[in-house]
Order: structure tokens, then C-alpha cells, then sequence
């Protein structure tokens, strides 16, 4: 009788065991219809670090393992484009789904995930009008089209808003607040927002981040006074943008990574050669982190005026001041350093320029 207890006993140990082992981490059940067996599924921390690999037995995978806090991950299918991103926690979560339509598969045991389905489905008809204003453009119309979509974006902002007001406590109020809302809303508002998230979202890496935005923000308006900053050139000399400011200055943020900022330089460098005898300077500050591709870009596109930055990528100081929540983006300043015009593409900085600098030339 007393074997018989001592069995039982040590059952019920291990049983407690597996049940403290499972709630301490994550179990994550994929199923994939029409997904051959032994196909590789590929769990990244972002693009580049990869978590955990697992392979498709019977439509079936799985991950096990532990994760800190709530994380965004992606899962691939390897060698495809076929992607599910989720907020991975520890919990048993179940993802399903089909073969070349994994974005669209169904995670269930994700509270975050759960919350951050609820943003998306407040976001639905913003992103469909997005969507479709997208197909409209063309080379004509892109400036014009430019202003309604940025119209659109403050949309999105102030459902961001709402949400994080609603879900405090959530990692994707968070998420929302640091990538995107905060450089929209400038350091006031994101504070009135920031104070309502829990203190444990404060003192994460985004929460000190979204600090430090709240203390170098100050989101110049048109009319306002230029900020001035010093960053390195791409010689290594320190540069303010006082020291370079012309008749008329266009502050250009941008970075080698961005197709559109790219595109646009060539279109650029023949407005500078234009005008740069009249008084017109640049100054590209670049939200690079790599130094070799910030240099080269530079060279390869033919970028003869200042060039600076400080390699820290999107939390580029500059950036942080003048609140850029996307590149590419410029601030024009004339020669008392007012900022008289803002985010300037295509004919209307070609228009602009030209109206300014016939205008000195009549005075």
C-alpha cells in the first residue's frame, strides 16, 4: 500500500512539474493545410535572427521554448515569401492556416495577438482606403495624392490613439506608440498618452525610448524657427546646420535603404546645381546605421552638398527633434531660418524653388 502511495505521489510531482514547466514557457501548434511533410518553418526575431526552425509532419509543426516578454515574431515557410507575423508569449498557441496564405492564418492563445487583431479590425477601412489610393497613383498625380494619404494617416493616428487608451497594459500599445504615433503626435501628446501605460511598459527598452522622444521632441512647425543639431559628415568634420544654412535651406531626411528617397536624388541634385549660385544649400541628414552603405549611396548618387548623420538609424537625433515618422521628408528654412515650407516633392519643390528665387531676383 505504501509503493502504491509512493507511486501515486511522485505521479502527481511530475505531473505538477510538467504543468509548471508548460505555463513557464511557449508552446506554439501550426497547422498547415495542403503543406508537404518535412518542409522547414522558420520562427525570426526580425528579418535577420532567426529563433527556431521546425518541420511539417502531417500538415503539423511545432515550437517549444521561453520567451521574456510578449515578442513579435514572423514565421516563414522556408524559401517562399508565404510569412505569418504574431505576438509570441508564453502560452499554448495555435496557429492555422493553408499553404501560400500563411498571413492569413488564425492564432488562437495569444492575449497580445488577440489585442493587437482588435487595432487591425478598427484599422480595416483606413487600410482599404490606402490600399486603393495606391493603385491611383501615377507620376502626375503622386504630390497631389501625397496630401490625401497623409490626411489618412492622421486617421490612423487618432485610432491609435484610442486604442492605447483602451488597452493600457497591452505590448502592442506600446509597439504602436513608439513606431509610429508618438513622431506624429510630438512630445505634448505622447506624454499624455505614455503617462497612461502601465509602469512595467514604461521601464521596457521602447518605454526609455519613447522617454527620450518625449525629451529631445520638438516637432517644428511651418512658421516656426528652425532647430539646430550637429552631426558628423561623411568626412568625420562635426556640422551644424547653422553653419551651412543658405538664402534658402532644405533640410532633407532620408537614408540608402528607402527606394523612394533614392528615386527622388537625381531629381534633387538637378534643383541643387540650379539653384546653388542663388543661395540654395542642402543639408541630407540620413537615417543610416550602416556606415559603408550610407558612403556609398552617397557616391552613387552624386550627393554634393552636407551630408551628415549619426548612425543610429531611425532614432536618429535629428529625427527625434523634428519628429520624422517617415522618409523621405524635408523642411525648407529661409535665411532668417523660419521654416516656410514642409515635406516638398517633385513639381511642387520644383515650383516652390522656382517661385522663391524669381522672387528675390524682382526685389
Amino acid at each position: 500500500m505504501k509503493n502504491l502511495l509512493c507511486v501515486i505521489t511522485s505521479l502527481l510531482l511530475v505531473a505538477s512539474c510538467q504543468k509548471n514547466q508548460a505555463v513557464s514557457g511557449f508552446i506554439v501548434n501550426g497547422i498547415v493545410k495542403n503543406m508537404p511533410d518535412s518542409t522547414k518553418v522558420v520562427m525570426y526575431l526580425n528579418t535577420e535572427t532567426i529563433l527556431d526552425t521546425a518541420m511539417v509532419m502531417n500538415e503539423e509543426f511545432q515550437f517549444q521554448g521561453h520567451v521574456e516578454r510578449p515578442t513579435k515574431v514572423v514565421l516563414r515557410i522556408e524559401s517562399t515569401r508565404d510569412t505569418k507575423t504574431f505576438w509570441l508569449e508564453n502560452n499554448t498557441i495555435t496557429i492555422s492556416g493553408e499553404k501560400g496564405n500563411m498571413r492569413h492564418s488564425n492564432v488562437a492563445g495569444s492575449q497580445t495577438q488577440k489585442e493587437a487583431d482588435i487595432l487591425k479590425q478598427r484599422k480595416d477601412s483606413i487600410y482599404k482606403e490606402m490600399e486603393e489610393l495606391g493603385k491611383m497613383v501615377t507620376d502626375n498625380n503622386r504630390d497631389s495624392l501625397f496630401v490625401v494619404y497623409e490626411k489618412m494617416i492622421d486617421e490612423e493616428v487618432k485610432i491609435n490613439q484610442s486604442f492605447i487608451k483602451d488597452y493600457p497594459n497591452s505590448y502592442e500599445s506600446l509597439t504602436v506608440l513608439h513606431q509610429s504615433t508618438m513622431k506624429k503626435l510630438g512630445a505634448k501628446e505622447t506624454h499624455k498618452l505614455f503617462s497612461k501605460l502601465s509602469k512595467a511598459l514604461q521601464l521596457t527598452k521602447e518605454g526609455k525610448s519613447i522617454s527620450r522622444f518625449i525629451d529631445l521632441n520638438k516637432n517644428p512647425k511651418i512658421g516656426d524657427k528652425f532647430v539646430d543639431f550637429e552631426q558628423l559628415n561623411n568626412k568625420g568634420e562635426a556640422i551644424k546646420i547653422s553653419e551651412v544654412k543658405g538664402k534658402y535651406t532644405l533640410i532633407e531626411f532620408w537614408a540608402s535603404w528607402c527606394g523612394p528617397c533614392r528615386a527622388f536624388n537625381p531629381e534633387l541634385v538637378k534643383e541643387y546645381k540650379l539653384y546653388k549660385a542663388k543661395g540654395f544649400e542642402i543639408v541630407g541628414i540620413s537615417l543610416d546605421s550602416n556606415k559603408e552603405r550610407w558612403l556609398k549611396a552617397i557616391e552613387n548618387d552624386g550627393l554634393i552638398w552636407q551630408n551628415i548623420s549619426d548612425l543610429k538609424g531611425l532614432d536618429n537625433e535629428a529625427a527625434i527633434i523634428y519628429g520624422i515618422s517617415a522618409i523621405p521628408d524635408n523642411f525648407l528654412i529661409d535665411e532668417n531660418g523660419v521654416i516656410i515650407a514642409r515635406y516638398l516633392r517633385g513639381d511642387n519643390l520644383k515650383q516652390k524653388l522656382k517661385e522663391l528665387f524669381t522672387k528675390d531676383v524682382t526685389l
